[in-house]
């Protein structure tokens, strides 16, 4: 599959072993992967794209430099990226936190699983929904 036609997923994790986990869950389900390791990077990578931007950003909470919400806050406030389709992906299962990610405009709120099966999964299913299921505001209309 070329690489220009496959849906695009930026995601953000500062954890090594789970951005290691997160690549090998999606790259079988044929998505194109873009890892930032911190928020700051996550806007660079979306300044780089200009005008075509992913079909999924996925972001942890706890990101160095700038975290997941805050990210999630400046993407919402740009015109851009304000109808792209952002997960929170994250360890923690604290209702403050779901909440806080809502409020800023999160579509939906993961917790990441404790097994790798469960991880992988859960993975795969949020991949094929976002990249194939969901028809986002910028596709084409027939």
């Amino acid at each position: 599959m070329e690489t220009e036609s496959r849906p695009r997923i930026l995601f953000a994790e500062d954890n090594e072993d789970h951005a290691y986990l997160i690549q090998r869950c999606l790259e079988p389900i044929g998505v194109q992967l873009t890892h930032a390791w911190d928020g700051e990077g996550v806007l660079r990578e979306l300044e780089s794209w200009a005008d075509s931007g992913p079909e999924l950003i996925l972001l942890d909470i706890n990101l160095p430099r700038l975290g997941g919400l805050e990210v999630l806050e400046k993407l919402r406030a740009d015109r851009r990226w304000a109808g792209t389709p952002a997960v929170i992906f994250s360890t923690s299962r604290l209702q403050a936190d779901r909440e806080r990610a809502y409020r800023a405009g999160a579509n939906s709120y993961v917790a990441k699983p404790a097994s790798f099966g469960e991880f992988r999964e859960v993975l795969v299913r949020l991949g094929m929904y976002w990249t194939r299921l969901n028809v986002s505001l910028s596709a084409d209309s027939a």
